[in-house]
């Protein structure tokens, strides 16, 4: 037994193909686009950058008799010495050419190796990142506009600390300078960091090793 069907309309043929169409191509590429037209939320977060500054011992070596006492040389009055070195510095972090914005948001410093003296010994600390290749003192820097960070510079400061208290210890944090733009110097890969220190008091040991801890804030390229 044959079963005949009849005959469907050409143009509910042409209909059920059209609506096809719409929902396996046309509405498909619609949706691409809107997820192409979506706005990403700018990510946030940190990493850190570890640096080692040694500060060899010069006018500073009382030879044993003097460790942590106020500079002075009977009968003259107590003085201060200033102490400034270029610290050639290098960004270990594969990353960095994928963020922007870089900020400091804080600046930890450790002195490691003088046991019966601490960072009173400072009246004041500043910390500047400079390009590769600068040479002089501050004065000489082209420092970091904080109404344009793209304008021409190649020095910006990112911390310091005035007036440091007697006994606070091995430890201590800068106040940062919540101005400071550092993706010229960070995405370069390297760079210099210049210290300049205000002694107050001696220290004996040959050397006085201080380790920094700057912890960075950055925004993913995710646009």
């Amino acid at each position: 037994m044959k079963i005949k069907f009849r005959s469907l309309p050409k143009l509910f043929i042409l209909s059920v193909i059209a609506c096809l169409l719409l929902s396996l191509g046309a509405c498909k590429k619609l949706e691409d686009l809107d997820g192409n037209n979506q706005t990403f939320e700018p990510t946030n977060f940190e990493f850190e950058e570890n640096i080692t500054f040694v500060i060899p011992n010069g006018l500073l070596n009382f030879q044993g008799i003097g460790n942590c006492l106020p500079l002075e040389i009977w009968p003259l009055p107590a003085f201060t010495i200033d102490y400034e070195a270029f610290i050639p510095t290098e960004n270990p972090n594969p990353y960095a050419s994928l963020v922007y914005n870089i900020k400091p948001n804080e600046i930890e410093l450790e002195l490691v190796n003088i046991s019966d003296c601490d960072f009173g010994m400072l009246e004041k600390v500043i910390v500047y990142i400079v390009d590769d290749g600068v040479t002089g003192s501050i004065g000489d820097f082209i420092l970091q506009n904080p109404s344009d960070p793209t304008a021409t510079h190649n020095a910006v400061k990112v911390g310091e600390y005035f007036n440091i208290p007697e006994g606070i210890g091995s430890t201590m944090n800068l106040t940062v300078n919540q101005d400071a733009v550092l993706d010229q110097f960070i995405q370069a890969g390297t760079f210099q960091t210049f210290m300049f220190m205000t002694f107050d008091k001696a220290f004996t040991a040959s050397e006085a090793i201080i380790k920094s801890k700057m912890t960075l804030a950055v925004t993913l390229i995710n646009e």
